[in-house]
């Protein structure tokens, strides 16, 4: 009998090369596997380092809003595995150099997620619905037209630039101005939920 096959968190897929090439292309299912296959041992890793779950939690969410946010221009010249563990231990030097720890924001996101596990269901309550929607609302119109096109219509951005007549390049400039203004209107870990529940 064949010996079964069995794949952990850690482990590099065999079609790992070809993740980044479809999240380039907007591929938001690729994201997720990609989030799903990593994050408890990315947070884990973390771990080692920060000694705080949540911090640890906080670097790992930045991580992968930031490939979201950059995938268009980002360039692994190792592997997935290599570059996501090294861009966790990068993560955790500078928080530990600039001594951006615990308490305020800490706490009050451990109080958030006591009950919920942001690897899990990626449960969603009511009030991070209104949070997301009160700051998509408050995207300048073209801006919040785009953001809407890509997110709740599923258009990639060759589709949105045809549709409004502009550039491929103005659709990237605005997702990543979008992008940016919600994580500081409703936080890292709303918008990570965003991106791979939707």
């Amino acid at each position: 009998m064949p010996a079964a096959s069995y794949h952990t968190p850690g482990m590099i897929l065999p079609d790992e090369k070809h993740i980044f090439r479809k999240i380039r292309d907007d591929n938001r299912e690729a994201f997720k596997n990609l989030f799903d296959t990593y994050y408890a041992s990315l947070c884990h890793y973390a771990s080692h380092y920060l000694n705080d779950d949540v911090l640890s939690e906080e670097v790992v969410q930045e991580l992968f809003v930031k490939i979201w946010e950059k995938r268009k221009t980002l360039d692994i010249d190792t592997s997935v595995k290599n570059y996501l563990f090294r861009s966790v231990r990068n993560g955790c030097l500078n928080q530990i150099q600039h001594d951006k720890v615990r308490q305020l924001h800490g706490r009050n996101l451990k109080e958030a997620l006591m009950s919920e596990d942001p690897a899990g269901d990626y449960f969603i309550t009511p009030e991070m619905i209104l949070k997301l929607e009160e700051g998509i609302e408050s995207l300048p119109e073209k801006r919040r037209e785009i953001f809407r096109l890509s997110r709740e219509e599923g258009l990639k951005y060759r589709e949105i630039a045809e549709k409004l007549q502009i550039s491929v390049k103005t659709v990237e400039v605005q997702m990543g101005l979008a992008l940016k203004t919600l994580r500081q209107k409703i936080g890292t870990l709303i918008l990570l939920i965003f991106l791979i529940k939707k």
